[in-house]
């Protein structure tokens, strides 16, 4: 199962997606969190450390073949492999991954489609998939999420959350 919390900025989506994450933990499940919102709130709200995030490992790679290495496909594929998992902080079934927060102005669509591949890749090993998804429509437009079995939409009782609610869930049904 791959659930994905998403909504309005400010209105609980982390809380939520932590409480979902530590009750489906101690019921014994294996749980993979990754925390798609760049502020990286999720790891305080779960007590865990963000060794590297999804952008450090972009930013890493990117320096590699710019400064001239020589590398080949494969080569690339088997370091974003190892650098994922070393990213990874685990704690009994629980296993955590950032997607980061980009140091430069930009287009933040690498980093959201290297996300998007890294879930698909690292899903197959959990029970359940949690992404605590970064405010408004952005990931769910770019479909980051598209793997996902369930979309949570979380919002306060006012018009503006309850409209960011069902933008969301029209761009959803139509990706």
């Amino acid at each position: 199962m791959k659930l994905a919390v998403s909504g309005k900025g400010g209105v609980g989506k982390t809380t939520f997606a932590s409480l979902m994450i530590r009750s489906l933990n101690a019921e014994g499940k294996r749980v993979l969190a990754i925390d798609a919102d760049p502020a990286i709130g999720l790891a305080t709200s779960l007590g865990l450390p963000v060794r590297k995030t999804v952008d450090d490992i972009r930013n890493d790679l990117i320096r590699d073949v710019q400064s001239g290495l020589p590398v080949d496909y494969r080569e690339i594929l088997n370091r974003l492999d190892y650098d994922v998992l070393e990213a990874l902080s685990e704690e009994r079934n629980l296993a955590f991954l950032a997607i980061g927060r980009p140091e430069t102005e930009g287009c933040y669509c690498q980093v959201n489609d290297l996300l998007k591949e890294i879930i698909g890749g690292l899903s197959q090993n959990f029970d359940v998939v949690i992404i605590d998804g970064e405010a408004g429509i952005e990931q769910v437009n770019r479909r980051v999420m598209e793997a996902v079995s369930h979309l949570i939409l979380v919002s306060y009782a006012s018009q503006k959350g309850i409209h960011v609610c069902r933008t969301i869930q029209r761009v959803a049904a139509a990706v």
